[in-house]
């Protein structure tokens, strides 16, 4: 399935749908916004929408987020419709699944990080790699690589806060343009997008695979 991606803020909604039946949405969120309002900021954020798409289709589901991504990562979101799907759904382990592209050189073409990651002492956003820190395992593969940069499939074990971005730093591989984890700087978009979700249907047993392709923008970086 091709994905459409757009940096606008005053994207077409109806494109970002990837899957929905009557217990499920699963949208494909645009680097750049928020999953859940804020005090600063509310509107504009991928609940906000997720809101209005119910209403311009009748839609008389609540709301409940099943995971979440950073502000500037992009890629695929679960929304249950009823509380018991968001609970049975906690309940599983979801495949996460992820493309990121990286700097540096790897350690080996493929690999498992494992290293705990903790809260950065002073600071109420940056994680580290910490002794004192909660388990944390990325899984990594080589996809191809250009000059300096590599396009890389993640998969989590874990579900710690900017755990992929954290793990490849940790090994002298940040993400490209990761201005947090790799050159100081104003932040802005790095190269990571979840682009597969794996999960047993929590009210038919089915077992879904929802896959978005690299966007636009990360896809020219790596292949241009």
């Amino acid at each position: 399935m091709n994905c459409r991606h757009s940096t606008d803020m005053e994207f077409n909604f109806s494109y970002t749908v990837f899957y929905e039946d009557e217990y499920l949405l699963i949208v494909n969120k645009p680097a750049g916004m928020l999953v859940h309002p804020t005090v600063k900021e509310d509107g504009s954020t991928l609940y906000n929408y997720v809101a209005h798409y119910y209403k311009q289709h009748g839609l008389l589901h609540n709301i409940h987020p099943v995971s979440r991504l950073d502000r500037n990562t992009s890629g695929l979101v679960i929304f249950a419709k009823e509380p018991r799907i968001q609970f049975l759904l906690s309940q599983q382990e979801v495949i996460k699944k992820y493309l990121g592209i990286v700097t540096g050189t790897l350690p080996a073409d493929s690999g498992i990080i494992e290293a705990p990651i903790a809260r950065k002492e002073g600071s109420i956003i940056e994680r580290c790699v910490s002794p004192n820190g909660k388990y944390a395992r990325t899984d990594y593969k080589l996809i191809s690589r250009r000059k300096h940069l590599s396009l890389l499939e993640l998969q989590l074990h874990t579900g710690r806060t900017h755990q992929i971005r954290v793990h490849m730093a940790h090994i002298g591989c940040p993400l490209y343009n990761d201005n947090l984890y790799g050159t100081p700087g104003p932040q802005s978009r790095h190269a990571l997008h979840a682009y597969y979700l794996g999960f047993n249907h929590p009210a038919t047993g089915i077992f879904l695979e929802i896959s978005c392709a690299l966007p636009n923008d990360l896809f020219k970086i790596i292949y241009y």
